[in-house]
């Protein structure tokens, strides 16, 4: 027979239990607030490393700019030409020199200059005659890109009178194009203005071409660039024809047969550091191949840039941040008419 502490003992046993499930019920929620608790510190951490890094990284990008715009600015005042030998065309040599002394980070960057661009809004100029040169520059531009890009479809000259009837000129076609943006899934409505975003081309009415031109030409191939890398919406020309583009050189003389032998020669001039840029150098070198200054559209070209593009990149630890700056110079001032990250 049990003694009356064996009793005793038995008799307290369920309460035992009950203290030892409290207990586990005790410490299982202190391990789970241990696991928020350090999920949160975590969380903060990161927030914090995350912000530091943007706010460094704002600071370089400001410091890159800054030095960037000082390159331009007395290269204004010791240059009447742009191209690819100023110290401009060099500035990222500086930008990774100086960001050497940084601890927060590293800087780098280019300086593009828009007005070796083609200005796609100087197509509705109000001088006729700039817009007449400007409008066939364009013409043998896309024409050339059709081709190289196989595209059959549409028409480049349809396209182009679709860019002048999408900023406002109301061409014979101009409503047929409204009508097509207005039964659109989602309709929208030509902005009848400039251009104010390359991708503005993306919406705009090709007749008779595929969706699928529409992108190609834009964006072009693995082999062939697009309209995305060829013109501009900030620059407003001339064309500088000591940093333009290779497919815009090539559509600058009006006879076809001229055009590779233009390029070639161009190209030659242009990688000779030698030579002086600041006059209409591709006149006569135009007459030694055998075109006429009339086969020359002078009223849209020249040999000095007032638009750039800042491309700054910036390096925090294991993070990369870009940053565009489109900014425009002049004797004054050095102005931003548009940033965004790249």
């Amino acid at each position: 027979m049990p003694s009356s502490t064996q009793q005793e003992s038995y008799i307290a046993s369920p309460e035992r239990g009950s203290i030892v499930v409290i207990v586990l019920i005790v410490l299982s929620a202190l391990a789970v607030l241990a696991v928020e608790l350090s999920k949160e510190i975590l969380t903060d951490y990161a927030s914090s490393t995350y912000l530091q890094s943007t706010v460094a990284g704002y600071a370089l990008f400001d410091s890159g700019k800054a030095i960037a715009c000082d390159v331009l600015k007395k290269d204004y005042k010791n240059s009447k030409a742009d191209h690819q030998f100023e110290e401009w065309g060099k500035v990222n040599e500086v930008l990774v020199r100086i960001s050497n002394e940084f601890e927060s980070g590293d800087i780098s960057g280019i300086i593009r200059d828009e007005n070796s661009l083609f200005p796609i809004n100087r197509i509705t100029s109000p001088d006729t005659t700039d817009a007449v040169a400007y409008r066939e520059i364009l013409l043998r531009l896309l024409t050339q890109l059709c081709h190289d890009l196989d595209i059959h479809h549409g028409k480049p000259q349809d396209f182009l009178d679709a860019i002048r009837i999408w900023q406002g000129e109301e061409l014979p076609d101009a409503i047929s194009h409204d009508i097509w943006y207005q039964t659109r899934s989602k309709p929208y409505e030509r902005p009848k203005k400039k251009l104010i975003s390359p991708e503005e081309l993306l919406l705009i009415y090709w007749p008779n071409a595929q969706l699928s031109d529409v992108e190609r030409l834009y964006y072009g191939s693995k082999d062939v660039k697009g309209l995305h890398d060829l013109i501009t919406v900030w620059g407003n020309g001339p064309i500088n024809m000591n940093t333009a583009c290779p497919e815009i050189i090539s559509a600058i003389p009006t006879e076809q047969r001229y055009r590779a032998a233009f390029l070639k020669a161009a190209t030659a001039f242009r990688n000779n550091s030698k030579n002086s840029f600041a006059n209409n150098w591709y006149l006569p070198l135009a007459e030694d191949i055998g075109l006429s200054q009339k086969q020359i559209p002078t009223r849209a070209l020249g040999v000095a840039s007032d638009v750039f593009r800042i491309s700054i990149t910036v390096t925090i630890g294991g993070s990369e941040l870009r940053e565009c700056s489109i900014i425009k110079r002049t004797a004054d001032e050095i102005s931003t008419i548009d940033s965004f990250a790249n």
